[in-house]
């Protein structure tokens, strides 16, 4: 791997997955714990936590995974191009179904 493969195949992605990720994380525990009693917030919370290093954890291993099918070695690029996609198209895809979730009408 080049610097050059470098900086476009892994590090670009990862920054722009990085960015998105935190982006995400605020909206996310406050819709979780908005739902909540304020004696049951934290549970919420704790709850939210342990299902994302849960997620996470799995999702890496599925796309780590992917990219070991695609190439034996792992200096190449191309199975990191393969996993980022792919994690492109399951954000997208949560996105999607979390812009169709019912809204609460705004009190007046």
């Amino acid at each position: 791997m080049s610097a050059h493969t470098y900086a476009t195949a892994v590090l670009g992605p990862a920054v722009v997955v990085s960015v998105g990720a935190g982006l995400f994380t605020t909206p996310l525990t406050s819709v979780v714990t908005s739902g909540a009693t304020a004696a049951d917030a934290g549970s919420a919370s704790g709850l939210m936590n342990a299902a994302k290093q849960a997620g996470g954890a799995l999702g890496l291993a599925l796309l780590t995974t992917a990219a070991a099918s695609v190439y034996a070695s792992a200096w190449r690029t191309g199975p990191y191009g393969l996993v980022f996609l792919l994690l492109a198209a399951v954000q997208l895809a949560v996105a999607g179904l979390a812009l169709a979730l019912p809204r609460d009408e705004p009190r007046a």
